[in-house]
């Protein structure tokens, strides 16, 4: 049967059709993004649906899309990005790389809860698409960070609050506020006593849906869950004489805690007569030694301070936080002075918390006597919680007893000291905007002049394996052209080269807060500043035939993404040359703790199937990682996208969880620099839904998955 006869408006329709996407392509050559956006939108637009054009039309447009995204990025626009995503939706809804890309882009400005829609979008239309998986799981990070998993992992935390709560509510007290619920445990431990009635109050949105459902997964019906800010509650919620919270960071008052327990004690509490959990806690302070620190706080590697004539300056970390989180007994640590208590805090004083809680700010001075003799290079704090008169718990590192959940407050000094045994050593602690800091009180003050820079900065430089291996390609590259562009967060190298060479060297700095203290490393080696530029990435993208080092590896351990592709730098030398990735099969307890909730740790109730959702199977951003080896590494050549494999021979039978991750990065054909041992990278590890037995001599095939910089390995 003859088709219908075309209308003239049919022939005009696709007349239109192929003008606009003639126009596309040619705009597209052109790399004119706008005009080609424009007539692809159009050309879409004029046909009766969008889905009928080719995949190949469809594959042009997702790219630039993209393309305009960066760019629209890289300007700040952010209006015309997201109306450039949204319009690029509507005319394909289930187009699975732009929602990625607009879900990525959501996330790093802060929506997260937008982000995660669209993610989830992107992974329910194609499951196999790693870039939309992998940000998924990073936006579930964020939700519920990874101290949420220690914390309902730390069976010792667990059991010593159960016995307090316990004895609590035996003794009557059976009207009970949960502050900072979390998901809920400490009130299920109080809803299962008999005659208790429980208001769980948490924040967190996505901690509010999880205790919503872990309570009805455990059947417990008297439990009322409200999602709020304690501290913003102006009236009674109900009957209550018993307070149990837990909002207490490794330093004690980090998490706004003495407000809230004053706040609750005022506000949420109806009896005279009630408790709290826990009732008070002991803060304690010493001075350490601890060479590991300490490089990570302030330049002390003599190679970096001769090669860039920094010996008169102090060059420490920029940082906003007044300390550090770091577990003590993953380092090594001299301890140089006594242990000093500091508080003694009664919870029910509020006397006492309100004095501490002044707008003023509380000081007290401390005395300290040293010994040993050594380097004080910071100040430790740690702390007894008292539950109950009869039950504490302390992450103090000296006790064999202490949980495992909080780590240790560490205070780096900006100008560590030399010690010796029966020196007293005087301090300034100060408690201020519910915050904890420590200076030391100095009777010699410092002549240096001092910068404050990134972190990454100071453990760039202290990196002595790093270091000399840019001092050796130095030797290879000078002269070797006339333009360098240093893309890493350091730019070590481009400063030697412009010291030593007749080069121009541009920097497409990472961190306002750097520039003043580059400037003094040009000043201070007569370097003029028209040989070395600091500029933005934008700036030189035109730039040919030139010696390109970048930074392949985040910090944390992950793959750098970019915007400086290599085709728009022309023919140019690139620094490193290739990047190897190295993946070992392992055993490690703390991946496990910190990554998948037991629910024999929390009791037997279900919470794991909850919370383990947030997991993921990635945990970047390692320092440092106490584990068993149970094979060879295994080297990966970072080429291509698609998915490799690799066969490996099991050295040491046991249970394996786990695939320990690092790089090996050839800067040159003979200078190859490995990130193990590094302490400017972090490391990376992929875990297991479950261990793997494995026996000596066992073959074992580690998979890689690969798109761009987004990759993970399995067994």
């Amino acid at each position: 049967m003859a088709g219908r006869v075309p209308r003239l408006g049919d022939y005009q329709k696709k007349n239109n059709s192929i003008y606009y996407l003639k126009k596309a392509k040619q705009a597209c050559v052109k790399n004119d993004f706008a005009e080609a956006y424009e007539n692809f939108v159009l050309y879409f637009e004029s046909l009766n649906d969008p889905a009928e054009s080719t995949s190949a039309v469809q594959t042009v447009f997702t790219k630039l899309v993209c393309k305009m995204g960066a760019v629209l990025e890289e300007t700040s626009n952010i209006e015309e990005l997201l109306k450039c995503y949204i319009q690029a939706l509507n005319l394909f809804p289930d187009n699975y790389v732009i929602l990625n890309n607009l879900g990525a882009y959501m996330f790093k400005i802060s929506e997260v809860d937008i982000a995660r829609r669209y993610l989830e979008r992107a992974v329910n239309v194609n499951k196999n698409y790693l870039p939309a998986e992998i940000n998924l799981m990073r936006v579930k990070w964020h939700q519920i960070p990874r101290w949420h998993f220690r914390m309902l992992n730390d069976k010792g935390r667990n059991l010593a609050y159960d016995e307090a709560i316990r004895e609590v509510i035996e003794n009557g007290y059976k009207n009970v506020i949960d502050i900072g619920a979390g998901c809920g445990l400490l009130s299920l431990i109080a809803a299962e006593m008999p005659g208790t009635s429980v208001i769980a109050i948490e924040e967190n949105k996505q901690l509010y849906n999880l205790c919503v459902d872990i309570m009805k997964k455990n059947e417990v019906s008297n439990v009322k869950v409200l999602q709020c800010y304690s501290l913003d509650i102006e009236e009674v919620l109900d009957k209550c004489n018993f307070l149990v919270t837990e909002v207490f960071d490794c330093g004690l008052f980090g998490e706004r805690a003495l407000e809230t327990i004053y706040h609750a004690s005022k506000m949420l509490r109806t009896e005279e007569d009630y408790k709290i959990v826990p009732c008070g806690a002991k803060l304690y302070i010493t001075g350490i030694s601890c060479e590991d620190q300490i490089k990570r706080h302030k330049l002390v590697n003599k190679k970096s301070i001769k090669l860039l004539n920094l010996q008169n300056v102090c060059v420490t970390e920029y940082d906003l936080e007044p300390y550090e989180a770091e577990n003590l007994l993953d380092k090594e640590v001299k301890y140089v002075t006594d242990i000093n208590q500091v508080f003694d805090l009664d919870f029910y004083n509020l006397e006492q918390i309100n004095e501490l809680l002044s707008e003023d700010g509380h000081e007290k001075i401390i005395q300290l006597r040293c010994i040993e003799q050594g380097m004080l290079h910071a100040f430790a704090i740690w702390f007894d919680l008292n539950l109950t008169p009869n039950t504490y718990i302390t992450n103090n590192p000296l006790d064999e007893d202490q949980v495992t959940c909080w780590e240790h407050a560490i205070i780096c000094l900006d100008h560590p000291v030399e010690v010796v045994e029966g020196t007293i050593i005087t301090a300034k602690l100060t408690i201020k905007d519910c915050g904890l800091n420590v200076t030391l009180i100095e009777t010699e003050p410092t002549n240096h002049t001092c910068f404050k820079v990134s972190k990454e900065v100071i453990t760039f430089l202290n990196d002595q394996k790093l270091v000399d291996n840019i001092v050796g390609l130095l030797k290879k590259v000078w002269n070797a052209n006339t333009t360098v562009i240093d893309n890493n967060i350091c730019p070590l190298l481009g400063f030697l080269l412009a010291k030593t060479s007749p080069c121009t060297v541009y920097h497409p700095i990472k961190t306002e807060a750097d520039k003043a203290f580059f400037d003094y490393v040009l000043s201070v080696n007569n370097i003029p500043k028209e040989n070395f530029l600091i500029v933005n990435e934008l700036e030189i993208k035109g730039q040919n035939s030139c010696t390109f080092f970048f930074d392949t590896v985040n910090v944390d351990g992950s793959l750098e993404n970019s915007c400086l592709a290599k085709n728009e730098l022309g023919s140019s030398i690139y620094i490193p040359q290739s990047v190897t990735i190295v993946v070992q099969l392992i055993s490690s307890s703390y991946i496990d703790f910190c990554n998948k909730v037991d629910d024999d740790n929390v009791f037997g109730f279900n919470i794991a199937e909850f919370i383990n959702d947030y997991s993921g199977y990635e945990h970047p951003n390692l320092e440092r990682l106490m584990y068993k080896e149970h094979s060879p590494p295994v080297k990966f050549p970072l080429e291509g996208d698609g998915e490799k494999s690799k066969d490996v021979i099991v050295t040491r039978s046991g249970e394996t969880n786990a695939l320990l991750l690092w790089y090996e990065l050839q800067f040159y054909e003979d200078i190859v620099y490995s990130t193990l041992n590094s302490i400017h990278y972090k490391k990376t590890c992929f875990f297991f839904n479950e261990p793997k037995k494995i026996e000596l001599g066992d073959g074992i095939s580690i998979k890689m998955q690969i798109n761009g910089t987004y990759m993970k390995f399995y067994i």
